[in-house]
């Protein structure tokens, strides 16, 4: 019976040294959690008085995405005085080459001035990366007067002031580059409740990012990002983007070998409403785990660490308490720590629920409909990335909008397959091959 007792304090022990440790991680959340509420909704300087040079919108596409069209729509009525917009695709087969036509020939009069650009297929590095360079190399053909590059992805929706506020602070040139994020915004198909809830868990999963953001953001993200041009070239960007499958993280990692700023842009968030499934759900989160592996292994094992703790903190220290509970040997320290980790977890949550529904119109109904997700749904969300940490740990394969890459590392990308094309009428089509892109002027200036 000694031994027992012995062997019951042990476990009380442990459980509760890893609960000590899991409260006072979530209350270093919380706090990051409160610096980033006073940085988003802090006032900002009057739109007429801030810079807004020439500006080029540079958008990858691949296939047609939930919204697409409603996304870039959205793109070509900025509130902005100049600016262009040069639209990517592989190839003119890709369903998004014919959708990005029909949608310019319907708006031209009302439309900046937008360019197609066919970039051929990659050889040795990510398709988007690929894109994202030819359209640069076309910009001497566009126009020389071009000061600011945007970059912004078509499966997210900005709003009206989206690109004159994340250019704005281009106008400090102690700031490198400036940065929004996504927010995906649930689904509520009553119809489909499995996805609903994929949707929530992708959408809370999502969120933790915002940690990362702040005045001295530590990442720009590539579906929201700004830079000066001068800039862009005077640091090599392009050079580093050769080999890589990763856009942003190979700019962020430029702008700070230069001990230049990165600046997050509230109220450039961006609403991206996704059609998730467990499956997507799964598939999608490890993907970015497997990317964050490869090209900041340091934020991978500080997500290996922490929730690692949490999880055999939480999840194990409940286990134990129940198991307490039914030998009569109850210790109630552990499961008081573990109510605490709960509520500050909770309040983390609704905080940053409640941040981006002041800031993000889209999708501001459904924010407030689901404050509760935000609230009690920490615990699982911690579980998904659990796993995608152990799924990541082994391989570095992935497959992105639907070719597969082998990444050898953050400036050698292999290909490994890419899906079969088809046209329109179905039958089989070459793709374009790499070589002197095609681009396309459509629509002249208004």
């Amino acid at each position: 019976m000694d031994s027992v007792r012995i062997a019951l304090a042990a476990m009380d022990t442990f459980f509760s040294t890893l609960g000590f440790f899991l409260l006072v991680q979530s209350f270093l959340a919380l706090i990051a959690t409160l610096r980033f509420t006073r940085y988003a909704l802090r006032p900002h300087p009057p739109r007429q008085t801030r810079y807004q040079p020439k500006a080029v919108v540079i958008v990858p596409c691949r296939g047609v995405e939930h919204d697409f069209e409603d996304n870039i729509r959205a793109i070509l009525t900025q509130n902005y005085r100049d600016y262009e917009v040069v639209f990517v695709t592989e190839s003119e087969n890709d369903p998004a080459h014919g959708a990005l036509s029909r949608i310019l020939k319907q708006s031209r009069r009302l439309t900046p001035s937008t360019w197609m650009v066919v970039a051929g297929e990659s050889k040795n590095q990510g398709q988007k990366v690929h894109n994202l360079c030819v359209a640069i190399d076309t910009l001497s053909s566009i126009d020389h007067r071009v000061e600011a590059l945007v970059f912004a992805d078509s499966d997210a929706r900005p709003a009206r002031n989206w690109l004159a506020d994340l250019v704005a602070p281009l106008g400090d040139k102690r700031i490198g580059a400036t940065t929004g994020y996504r927010w995906y915004v649930p689904s509520t198909d009553k119809r489909n409740p499995a996805r609903s809830f994929a949707s929530i868990l992708l959408s809370i999963w999502n969120a933790s990012a915002l940690a990362l953001f702040g005045e001295r953001s530590g990442f720009a993200w590539g579906g929201s990002m700004a830079i000066r041009r001068e800039n862009f070239e005077r640091i090599g960007v392009k050079r580093r983007w050769q080999g890589a499958a990763s856009d942003d993280y190979v700019l962020t990692s430029a702008i700070r070998e230069h001990g230049q700023r990165i600046k997050f842009v509230p109220q450039c968030l961006v609403a991206s409403h996704p059609e998730a499934t467990f499956k997507s759900l799964l598939e999608f989160t490890t993907r970015q785990m497997r990317i964050t592996r490869i090209y900041s292994p340091r934020v991978w094992k500080l997500a290996c660490v922490s929730h690692s703790l949490y999880n055999l903190a939480f999840w194990g220290g409940l286990v134990w308490l129940f198991t307490s509970l039914l030998t009569k040997t109850p210790n109630y320290l552990p499961g008081a720590m573990l109510a605490g980790v709960f509520a500050l977890g909770a309040i983390t949550g609704v905080m940053r629920a409640g941040v981006v529904a002041r800031l993000l119109a889209d999708g501001r109904e459904s924010l407030q409909r689901l404050w509760w997700a935000y609230a009690l749904l920490g615990p699982v969300v911690s579980l998904i990335y659990l796993y995608n940490v152990i799924a990541t740990a082994r391989t570095t394969r992935i497959e992105w909008r639907g070719i597969g890459y082998d990444l050898i590392s953050p400036t050698e990308t292999v290909i490994l397959h890419r899906p079969s094309q088809r046209s329109a009428t179905g039958k089989s089509a070459r793709s374009s091959k790499q070589g002197k892109p095609s681009v396309r002027s459509s629509s002249q200036k208004r």
